[in-house]
């Protein structure tokens, strides 16, 4: 009996989280954030400049996390929210931009969100390095999906308001300025879900948990020791809020000779992470291999999710990019006129 009460009160709590701030539900979340920088910041795509880009990024969350009344340890797995993401983006001198696609697919608790997105982010030279400005457009399908552990109840109060699947229309903004040594940009998502109170943008369903309005604020640097050069340290932070809360995290690596990197993560109230990575043929000629990047990290969980038994033994996440240029450097030479010579272009 003692169980079952367990069982209804936690899904109780998850049904109640879901309510508040109007059945919102967050976006996917990444210790890698600055690997998929167009996912929260449409300005963002194309941040490589002149390139063609692909990446991947999987995160499992809070592994092994479950009842603890679980008999099979092996359905443990089943209740971890897992984030997978992948993206293509290309620079295209014809658009004086850059073109961008995101497929991404997050799980928490009974919900299950898959979505895509498109987006186009023009591009400009100003001061030392380019400013990116851009918009996109999202659908996200979202299903409730019982929890094996959790199964749900046919004329269960709290969800029979609820449609199993809805499909949503919503629209992203976003700036980003980019030097060689530094950067910040500004990033938001949902945007309709903010002014959409009569949900008229939803495409099918009646009613169910819409993703929430994000506001992002990030930047980072990176620091070429002077004793070294062969070291750079790089600093990142990510801040959003929901305009009911907030959170942060920053992300501090170490690169040495442009190949190696590794570094700590924190999440405020959530997690300390370990991150590895390498660009392991940065140095080499061939210019199809050097833009391989390969990433892991591991975060232990610092909420009280990871105090229990059978509870969070933390993140493990995996990114993948590659990226080749596109097109050859420009090399001005000879005689010309200074307005075609010194012409702001990207």
């Amino acid at each position: 009996m003692r169980k079952h009460i367990q069982k209804i009160g936690l899904l109780v709590l998850v049904a109640m989280a879901s309510m508040m701030s109007g059945f919102a539900q967050d976006d996917a979340q990444f210790t890698f954030f600055p690997w998929v920088t167009s996912y929260y910041n449409a300005g963002g795509i194309g941040e490589q400049h002149n390139t063609l880009c692909f990446t991947a990024d999987y995160n499992n969350k809070y592994l092994a996390w479950g009842d603890a009344s679980a008999i099979n340890n092996d359905s443990l797995f089943h209740s971890a929210p897992q984030d997978f993401l992948f993206s293509i983006e290309s620079y295209l001198k014809k658009l004086h931009g850059s073109l961008g696609v995101t497929l991404v697919h997050d799980r928490i608790g009974i919900y299950s969100n898959t979505g895509v997105k498109l987006g186009y982010a023009y591009k400009l030279r100003l001061g030392g390095g380019h400013l990116g400005i851009g918009a996109q457009v999202s659908l996200f399908n979202q299903a409730i999906k019982p929890d094996p552990l959790h199964p749900l109840q046919e004329g269960d109060p709290l969800l029979q308001m609820l449609s199993e699947s809805t499909l949503d229309l919503d629209f992203n903004f976003g700036v980003l300025y980019k030097t060689e040594q530094w950067y910040v940009g500004v990033g938001w998502t949902q945007m309709a879900a903010l002014f959409d109170k009569q949900q008229v943008l939803r495409v099918s369903g009646e009613y169910g948990p819409r993703r929430s309005s994000q506001l992002y604020l990030h930047g980072g640097y990176t620091w070429v020791l002077p004793a070294n050069p062969n070291w750079e340290l790089i600093p990142q932070a990510l801040v959003k809020t929901d305009f009911k809360t907030y959170q942060w995290e920053i992300l501090a690596l170490a690169r040495y000779n442009g190949v190696y990197w590794g570094g700590l993560g924190y999440r405020f109230q959530d997690a300390v992470s370990l991150a590895f990575g390498a660009r392991p043929f940065y140095n080499s000629s061939n210019i199809y291999l050097k833009g391989l990047d390969l990433g892991v990290s591991y975060s232990f969980t610092t909420n009280s999710l990871g105090y229990k038994k059978h509870r969070s033994f933390g993140d493990v996440e995996v990114v993948v990019r590659y990226c080749f240029d596109v097109y050859k450097p420009e090399i001005f030479s000879g005689y010309g006129n200074s307005r075609y010579i010194y012409k702001n272009r990207y």
